[in-house]
């Protein structure tokens, strides 16, 4: 027996005062709910109404029975409210993880503004350049700076990161600015371990894919420590445009090679499991995309040919 119905049937015909108002109210039949009761007090070992001549009146066992039936029937429309509400208006902790350097300067710099209009959220952020396990430490959404291959991932593009070969002034003073990809192999070229390979820097001449192997003084596995031995004139380095843009428009980088770059980088948030996102996690989502479309942040094109992609849009892969 649907023990919730049969519930709503005792309620119902209690508040009606007999077992034929109950049914047309519930949209049965009278054998139908006349069953279901009988059933119900069958089951209980306790008879719950009173039938007389005069209608029907409920017994003790009733009346307590009622009474609880009331408040789990309260509790349910409160479980349904609470839902509607938590879906209208995020809630809970969300756990996100990003790169470190892109996470510092543009996720963990977003935060505050995110928690002031989100007062019933609270977030923690963990920024690393590995590819954490989302499942495994728990975690709401990734941001990741790649190409997925992962073709199991829900994953919504934010945008592109363009990369640009860039060294100071006086680098350029004693050294003669590259016209083309080869001349990197007579300079001093600086590494970001996480994604670049070994020694080979990558470009596009006509169209085509072309590696320059290249060797520098410097390895290190933090942009920020690559950007500050490029600001001093150590050598070059290929690093993200948002990171260096500031001193790009100041003069005090300058960018070679614009010609040969290639395409530019998706930046994708990233979820654990397919569908929709919870309301917390879609809610952060659109707010870093509006953040990143109206600061500048990240390119809405793979190319400048391309179409943009429409941000809100969800795919799994």
């Amino acid at each position: 027996m649907d023990r919730l119905q049969a519930m709503r049937v005792f309620l119902t015909v209690v508040d009606r005062g007999s077992l034929s108002s109950a049914a047309t109210s519930l949209g049965l039949s009278l054998p139908t709910v006349s069953r279901i009761l009988a059933k119900l007090e069958r089951e209980l070992g306790v008879r719950l109404v009173a039938r007389t001549t005069r209608g029907l009146s409920q017994t003790d066992g009733g009346r307590l029975y009622y009474e609880r039936c009331q408040r789990i029937f309260e509790e349910l429309r409160d479980a349904d409210v609470a839902v509607q509400d938590h879906s209208k208006s995020p809630t809970g902790e969300l756990r996100v993880t990003a790169p470190v350097t892109f996470g510092r300067y543009h996720v963990a710099s977003a935060l505050p503004e995110f928690l002031e209009r989100h007062p019933r959220v609270s977030l923690y952020l963990s920024l690393s350049d590995h590819c954490e396990s989302l499942s495994d430490q728990r975690l709401d959404l990734a941001i990741r700076v790649a190409v997925l291959h992962d073709q199991n991932l829900t994953a919504a593009r934010l945008g592109y990161v363009q990369r640009a070969v860039v060294g100071s002034p006086t680098y350029f003073n004693t050294h003669a600015a590259p016209t083309h990809p080869r001349d990197l192999r007579r300079h001093n070229c600086l590494h970001f371990t996480h994604y670049l390979r070994a020694d080979d820097w990558g470009f596009q001449d006509e169209g085509r894919p072309l590696a320059v192997k290249v060797r520098g003084s410097l390895r290190t596995n933090n942009q920020e420590a690559l950007l500050d031995a490029v600001l001093a004139g150590t050598g070059l380095a290929v690093l993200p445009v948002w990171l260096v843009k500031d001193a790009l428009d100041a003069g005090r980088l300058l960018r070679v090679l614009a010609e040969f770059e290639r395409p530019r980088t998706p930046v994708h948030a990233v979820l654990p499991t397919r569908g929709p996102p919870p309301h917390k996690v879609h809610a952060f989502i659109e707010f870093l995309a509006a953040r990143f479309r109206d600061q500048g942040i990240l390119s809405p094109e793979r190319l400048v040919s391309a179409a943009p992609f429409p941000v809100s849009k969800w795919s799994s892969r």
